[in-house]
This record gives structure tokens, sequence and C-alpha cells, in this order.
């Protein structure tokens, strides 16, 4: 077993090494004048380029965390999700008519 003083390679969430290496990089990035430049460079050339965008940020922040249907997976199209019942009721209402099984 390993001693827990020896430094593990993977730090998983939470990483404080690797938070404080990307804040000081996007802090030296945004100090450096180059911001506005960047941001030329990343803006759609088309009408179709700022669809595809407006697609791809719509999608992601459909599934963001804290959105109202995060998590929520819709299924493949054109397949019903199931009717919820309140637990402990029978689907067919309080006293159901048996069915006939055949051969009796």
């Amino acid at each position: 077993m390993k001693s827990s003083t020896s430094k593990s390679k993977v730090q998983g969430e939470g990483d404080y090494a690797s938070a404080k290496k990307y804040n000081e990089h996007a802090r030296a990035f945004a100090q450096s004048g180059k911001v506005e430049q960047a941001a030329r460079e990343a803006a759609p050339r088309n009408a179709q380029e700022k669809d595809d965008m407006r697609q791809a940020e719509a999608a992601g922040r459909a599934r963001a965390k804290g959105s109202a249907n995060a998590g929520q997976d819709k299924g493949p199209a054109g397949r019903p999700k199931p009717d919820k019942q309140a637990p402990g009721q029978h689907p067919q209402g309080r006293d159901p008519i048996p069915e006939k099984l055949p051969g009796r």
C-alpha cells in the first residue's frame, strides 16, 4: 500500500495545483492585450457558422448543471416515456376486472 505522503499523479476534481496554474495563465492572457484579437478570430465567419454556434451553445446549456432540465435524458426520438403513476395504485383503477386466461 502506498503511503499517504506520496504525491499522486491523479488528483481528480478539486485539483488545486491545476486550478492555480490555469488562473495564472488566464490572468497573464487577459493582461497581454490579445483578448480582442482572439475574440475576433473566434467570431463566426458566416450565417451558417453563427447558427451552428448558437445550436451548440443551446445544446450545452440544456445539459448544464443547475438548469431546469439538467440530467433529463429525453431518449431516442419517437420513443414514448411510460406514464408515471402513484406507487401502490393499480393502473386500471381501484378494483380492476380480472382478465380471462385462455383455456380456463
